[in-house]
């Protein structure tokens, strides 16, 4: 399963004429933020600050009032009431996650987390407890804030862009807040802001370019980075568009894990209700007093929004600072619980990737892919096998095959979508396909395990667990084969080589076969035993 996704455009302000995107272009020397961003189109701009770095469109108009699409109000009751909120945080798991040895909630496996924030505060009333725990674990976290939120209150009260300018050193300060959890010794670096700059209430119409701007952040982050984004039907439009691009960016790096959460979800929805929502998903994080006093000072810098010093919202009426401000104290209390509820998706980029289709990486089209599966079924020592494993058999192109050489297969995917097209394709007796992760390694021993594109993206952790139980597993003569691409993948833990080392010197297997090109590296390893010729007439003539 070729885990390869294709490079893309730049943002642009408009396509061309044909609807297709303008080529990338090398950066200009002396221009860009260390992201790796493209070059801008003329009509567009690259700027950064100290603080944060910044990609604005001149194209795209500043939000007026008067077109500021909004799905439902804050000024409005909140649909689910604190106590129906809390009967349901009740009933949520927690995330997993380990207690630090003052017995605070940590995450685990999380080597960076990137936070998209539709406009400045979302990363604090929807993400902070999230974020500030990551920055106490000594995770590296970098906020995208896709708009400047310059649209919150009319131009004839405030200039959009100074209240942009004020938003911004609304965000920087809050983020400061969380930045003091930060473990003494640590980099110092501080929570990295990057600014798209979109327009604040177009973000729909900028999708494409927010895409290639979360995209541009996260290529720099290590592999099994958490991409954290609002729900994709959260209500507000920029935070429905902002959670689409994330998911449409991580199916760039298909290692990268998301998490979404919820910021205006209460306010119109109740608890289970909401058939867009995978409500089984959903996990809790404890907010401890530390968590939820940061997070508290952090929201107080938002003056903008919990004040009226700039004017009334442009779609709040009268002067009470209790209803007429953005984040009035009844929205607050539904944004800050002791327990955070987030909907984390560890295989959130390849969800993503079949998200846009059942065969994303055209397994069953591509010549390449036919070859490829014909150079692993011929390196196989024997015509059949009696047991057979192969975790991560995406839609089941190869376990078809597999299938009439096995007298029994068992194939697992993270992805439902995947196994439920492998089921179609492979509806056998003898096949057992199950949404299942590697960690979930079935009971009993093999005699043929198949680990086909899928090893470069294991955590460390992952893969070492892999390795422990195959050895376990497979029989005495039995045999795993290996596939792998060559060429460089975006996001990916390891490369070909080092999981074919890795392999090599697990105790007591060798090499048996080898194949290699510019682009596959076909191999098996196992305990020793008799070369094919050898098991089948050699040794009987001899």
């Amino acid at each position: 399963m070729p885990r390869r996704t294709r490079r893309r455009s730049p943002p642009r302000c408009a396509p061309t004429p044909s609807g297709q995107a303008p080529p990338v272009r090398a950066p200009e020397p002396g221009l860009g933020t260390g992201l790796g961003l493209p070059t801008w189109t003329s009509s567009q701009q690259l700027t950064g600050t100290r603080s944060s770095a910044s990609i604005r469109p001149r194209c795209a108009a500043l939000m007026t009032e008067a077109d500021h699409p909004t799905a439902f109000s804050g000024r409005d009751a909140p649909t689910t009431s604190a106590g129906d909120l809390a009967a349901f945080e009740a009933g949520v798991p927690h995330w997993a996650g380990e207690r630090d040895r003052h017995g605070r909630w940590a995450p685990v496996d999380m080597p960076a987390l990137v936070v998209v924030a539709p406009h400045p505060d979302d990363e604090v009333v929807g993400a902070g407890a999230l974020l500030g725990a990551a920055v106490r674990a000594g995770v590296p976290v970098t906020v995208v804030a896709v708009t400047d939120g310059e649209g919150s209150h009319p131009a004839a009260a405030i200039d959009p862009e100074e209240l942009a300018r004020i938003r911004t050193r609304e965000s920087e300060a809050a983020l400061a807040e969380f930045d003091r959890l930060a473990p003494a010794g640590g980099s110092g670096a501080g929570i990295r802001r990057i600014r798209l700059g979109l327009p604040d209430g177009h973000v729909a119409g900028g999708e494409d370019q927010a895409v290639d701007g979360i995209a541009a952040v996260l290529e720099q982050q290590p592999a099994g980075t958490w991409l954290a984004a609002p729900l994709c039907v959260d209500g507000h439009p920029d935070h429905d568009a902002s959670g689409r691009a994330a998911r449409r960016a991580a199916a760039r790096f298909p290692s990268v894990r998301v998490v979404e959460f919820p910021v205006w979800l209460w306010q119109h929805s109740l608890p289970g209700a909401h058939l867009e929502v995978e409500w089984d998903a959903a996990r809790a994080i404890d907010v401890d007093d530390e968590l939820f006093t940061a997070r508290e000072r952090a929201v107080a810098a938002f003056r903008s929004q919990i004040s009226l010093e700039h004017g009334v919202p442009v779609d709040r009426t009268g002067d009470d600072p209790e209803t007429a401000v953005v984040l009035p104290p009844q929205v607050r209390e539904r944004m800050l619980r002791r327990r955070q509820i987030v909907f984390p998706h560890p295989g959130g980029g390849f969800a993503a990737l079949y998200a846009h289709g059942e065969d994303p990486w055209n397994l069953a089209d591509r010549w390449y892919e036919e070859r490829k599966y014909a150079l692993t079924l011929a390196i196989l020592p024997r015509r059949t096998f009696r047991r057979t494993y192969e975790p991560g058999c995406s839609i089941g192109v190869l376990s078809a095959q597999l299938a009439q050489r096995c007298e029994q297969l068992i194939g697992t995917d993270i992805i439902p979508q995947a196994i439920e097209s492998a089921r179609r394709r492979v509806p056998a007796d003898h096949v057992d396909l199950r949404v299942a992760g590697i960690d979930d390694w079935p009971e009993g021993r093999f005699d043929l395990i198949v680990l086909s594109e899928l090893a470069y993206y294991l955590a460390d952790a992952e893969f070492e667990n892999a390795l422990a139980r195959a050895a376990e597993s497979l029989e005495e003569g039995g045999v795993l084969v290996a596939v792998h691409w060559r060429h460089p993948i975006p996001g990916a833990y390891r490369d070909a080589e080092a999981i074919h080392t890795a392999l090599a010197a697990q105790p007591g297997w060798v090499r048996h076969a080898s194949y290699r090109d510019a682009d596959v590296l076909i191999e098996t390893f196992g305990p020793p035993g008799p070369s094919v010729a050898s098991a089948e007439f050699l040794d009987a003539e001899g």
